[in-house]
């Protein structure tokens, strides 16, 4: 079995990489260039190289290979580039695609990363191919992002009010993409991953000043003050207005609920969220 990783540099690609590499799995990844795959300590015949938008080096790039992990940055091409991966599956014969998708994900979601989650979903259910959709709450990893007001201030600040989440570790999601890629068994699966309970991001500020042994707050901010942040940091302008909206999405209180799909799947209990905070509290000390 061959596996090709697509968005083998992002937060859950890269972390797929590293257990596949821990389990001894043959596998490559997909880069638009070699430079790119630098980070990534692989040896250079297990690095491809194409591009989202051209099909003939997608399929190119899966020759021989029959299992396909598919993660995407959020872009307003998303829906191409998924059709792209599809086709280039069914000209190059890989036969089962593990996509990174979103919980929630409905066309009817009050965001439009999260309606496009549901849309390309839709469109692996309907290519015939064999598919696991791995459709994740929040990581516990998107608080590196704060890291610096967390270090200087004890701060962080986002536009989420006082709504719960049952976020999860980016390892677990990971994890579970894993057993997909190399175990059978999932073909058809759909699973809805979270950690095991539901907290406001107050919540989270309390239980990392715990374990820091420091003063942490969160400070909910308006959503338009998150997005200008995110401009204002070089983020381009779709990105930081779909990601506001999101994370708007997320504050109307849809996501904390809890499921059992990581331990079902892996056999072991779900990360906690004190288990992370422990350790993300080593950046912050």
């Amino acid at each position: 079995m061959t596996i090709l990783v697509l968005g083998a540099t992002g937060n859950t690609g890269s972390e797929v990489v590293r257990q596949l590499k821990e389990k001894g799995a043959d596998f490559s990844v997909l880069v638009r260039n070699y430079e790119n795959a630098a980070s990534l300590q692989l040896h250079n015949e297990q690095i491809r190289v194409g591009d989202f938008n051209n099909v003939a080096s997608l399929t190119v790039a899966m020759e021989g290979v029959s299992r396909v992990y598919l993660a995407m940055v959020a872009h307003p091409d998303n829906k191409q580039w998924v059709g792209n991966v599809i086709e280039a599956m069914k000209v190059s014969g890989a036969q089962h695609l593990v996509k990174l998708s979103g919980m929630g994900a409905s066309k009817e979601a009050g965001s439009e990363i999260i309606r496009m989650h549901a849309e390309t979903d839709e469109m692996v259910k309907e290519s015939g191919l064999n598919y696991t959709l791995v459709q994740p709450n929040s990581f516990y990893q998107n608080l590196f992002g704060s890291l610096e007001t967390i270090k200087s201030m004890g701060r962080f600040f986002l536009p989420l009010r006082d709504a719960k989440q049952s976020i999860v570790d980016i390892r677990d999601v990971a994890a579970v993409a894993v057993e997909a890629l190399i175990a059978k068994g999932h073909e058809g699966k759909t699973y809805l991953l979270s950690g095991p309970q539901a907290l406001t991001f107050a919540e989270q500020a309390e239980i990392l000043s715990k374990v820091a042994n420091k003063d942490i707050q969160y400070i909910a901010v308006p959503k338009d003050a998150a997005e200008e942040a995110m401009k204002a940091a070089g983020m381009n302008e779709w990105l930081a207005i779909h990601l506001a909206e999101i994370l708007d999405w997320f504050a109307q209180g849809n996501y904390d609920y809890v499921t059992t799909d990581v331990e079902n799947v892996l056999g072991r209990p779900a990360i906690t969220f004190t288990e992370f905070a422990e350790e993300f509290s080593l950046y912050i000390k």
